[in-house]
């Protein structure tokens, strides 16, 4: 939490809800914001809050948002601005001792305009910002307004629920970008009901999860079980629950991921803006 002089203001969550509205303007670039307050708020509610500290430069919502998402050891440093003027939150960034610039942070999902912040002002902090370290993601969205599935049907044997807890050792190995701590991520997420996956005689074969931040990660299936079309099973599954629901179910693809992409297309899944990942280290 920062102090009244600091110029990154600290935002409780009971005054969340401007901070939403703004980045619900700025629809669809501001998704990502607007969802990531969305879902801690739903974590609080049912009592898995662990700590997802909001700030705004110098109080001011239209000025976006910097949040500490301090998962376990993994330091993520989220910085979001519902505008195109980000010389406000440039200027706070710059003036705070809000984020710990001696740690390795991960700077996830910015936008074009904020990753220029980004390297403006890593480069007057004197950190490395790895800014080719990751390609571009691409937005792949299943908007609530699209139809849904007809006529799913379980193969026999196969099973949709969630994930169970003895088979997290197996999710976590398979993530790319574990690290310490990711097992406690996805015992969260099971608890907080954010798993979803297909079980063929009790044997995981498919899954995917909605994670801490409200978009669709880690969409696998087991190397025995590929190419028979789980993964479109579970995916129509999900995105019926969500349209039950009224919402957009979302996610990033990766530029180059062209099995990713073309899963998503067949499925009318649409691709809107970019973003990137940043890890910013000390020198």
């Amino acid at each position: 939490m920062s102090d009244a002089s600091d110029p990154l203001q600290f935002l409780p969550m009971d005054k969340w809800e401007s901070l939403e509205l703004v980045f619900k303007d700025d629809w669809p670039r501001g998704i990502s914001a607007y969802t990531v307050l969305q879902a801690q708020r739903a974590l609080v509610e049912k009592g898995l809050g662990y700590g997802f500290d909001v700030y705004c430069p110098y109080g001011d919502v239209s000025n976006g948002m910097v949040a500490l998402n301090k998962k376990f050891n993994f330091y993520e440093v989220w910085i979001q601005c519902p505008t195109d003027d980000t010389k406000q939150l440039e200027n706070a960034i710059l003036s705070s001792n809000v984020i710990d610039w001696s740690k390795e942070i991960m700077v996830p999902i910015l936008p074009q305009h904020v990753f220029e912040v980004l390297l403006r002002v890593t480069q007057k902090k004197g950190v490395l910002c790895e800014r080719d370290r990751y390609p571009p993601l691409d937005l792949v969205i299943y908007e609530k307004t699209k139809p849904p599935f007809k006529n799913i049907c379980l193969p026999k044997g196969i099973r949709f629920g969630p994930v169970l807890k003895e088979d997290i050792d197996m999710v976590d190995s398979t993530w790319i970008v574990r690290y310490e701590g990711s097992k406690w991520l996805f015992n969260l997420l099971i608890k907080a009901d954010q798993s979803f996956a297909l079980y063929k005689d009790e044997e995981l074969v498919s899954y995917v999860f909605i994670s801490e931040v409200g978009i669709l990660a880690h969409l696998y299936t087991t190397d025995n079980h590929r190419g028979k079309g789980y993964a479109t099973l579970l995916l129509k599954l999900l995105c019926n629950k969500y349209l039950e629901e009224k919402r957009d179910l979302f996610g990033y693809c990766e530029r180059g991921n062209e099995n990713a992409l073309r899963l998503y297309e067949s499925l009318g899944f649409d691709t809107l803006h970019y973003i990137r990942y940043a890890p910013v280290n000390p020198k």
